[in-house]
């Protein structure tokens, strides 16, 4: 009966002038559904809801990973490549900054970075899969990286550090060698296998004392295709430090019996000069040297 009465009170509001309000539709949505009024606070929220746009760091990291994947090997020899450049080439402004820029020196030390990048990208995958079945990483993870650390410090390494004073060295010296024949390559390649040998040892004592630890990081918490990324960001610092080795900064047990032998030789001759030279003063005053 109420609802009767207000439908009939519905014409008299119109004749006394008061119409009802026509209902305005919501906006159809890009669905076809009603949405609801944008208001200000809504706004607001879409606003602190919207992404930061990416960092420099990410979007390198995101074309890194990119071009990783289709070309792996690649990718890493470029890297490991440009590092020892560039790295040598500061060893050479910093400690030698009055000689003149040395692009042999720093050539081997590129061709180094592909051929060592390329061995590491095979023997750590060779890791990954021999300790693996041993030592999984799902129970044995800490023992599982212990024994890589172990096996690449005991092999890998020693042959990753003679193969650079090898192939550095001969590079650079075939560079200067005047006839480049077929023995002198064989007498050079001798030589610098001998030097490498020599050198190996004190060098090896100087790398356990920071790649142990590098690795274990690394073996522990990167994945496998990341690992050799590690290494080379470390490398920055001590492929320069290796250059600085190889170019004078070690003295290999030959070099250090030449020096010797040349300090002794110095030595001896001032000596002489102070006991051979005597001084003489002659009864007219005038004063002669008498060598004996």
């Amino acid at each position: 009966m109420r609802g009767q009465h207000l439908l009939r009170r519905t014409p008299s509001l119109a004749r006394g002038g008061i119409r009802p309000l026509p209902r305005q539709p919501f906006p159809k949505g890009p669905n076809n559904n009603a949405s609801v009024p944008q208001t200000a606070s809504n706004a607001v929220r879409s606003k602190s809801s919207a992404p930061a746009p990416p960092s420099l760091f990410q979007l390198f990291l995101e074309r890194y990973n990119a071009a990783l994947n289709k070309r792996p090997l690649f990718i890493k020899a470029s890297a490991a490549s440009v590092i020892f450049f560039a790295s040598d080439s500061g060893t050479q402004r910093i400690m030698e900054p009055e000689k003149d820029f040395d692009l042999a020196r720093a050539g081997s030390g590129a061709a180094f970075g592909v051929v060592a990048t390329a061995w590491l990208h095979y023997w750590w995958g060779f890791l990954e899969v021999a300790v693996g079945k041993r030592l999984p990483t799902s129970t044995h993870r800490l023992s599982n990286t212990l024994a890589k650390v172990f096996l690449d410090q005991a092999i890998g390494a020693p042959m990753y550090i003679y193969t650079y004073f090898v192939i550095t060295n001969f590079l650079q010296d075939w560079n200067a060698t005047a006839k480049k024949t077929t023995k002198n390559a064989t007498d050079l390649l001798d030589k610098t296998c001998h030097k490498a040998a020599l050198m190996l040892p004190p060098t090896m004592m100087r790398h356990w004392t920071l790649w142990p630890a590098v690795h274990t990081f690394n073996f522990y918490y990167m994945p496998l295709h990341h690992r050799v990324l590690v290494q080379n960001l470390v490398l920055v610092g001590w492929s320069g430090y290796l250059s600085h080795l190889n170019n004078g900064g070690l003295l290999t047990p030959d070099g250090e019996m030449e020096v010797t032998r040349e300090l002794i030789r110095r030595k001896t001759v001032k000596l002489s000069k102070r006991k051979t030279v005597k001084l003489q003063q002659t009864k007219e005053g005038t004063v002669r040297i008498q060598q004996s």
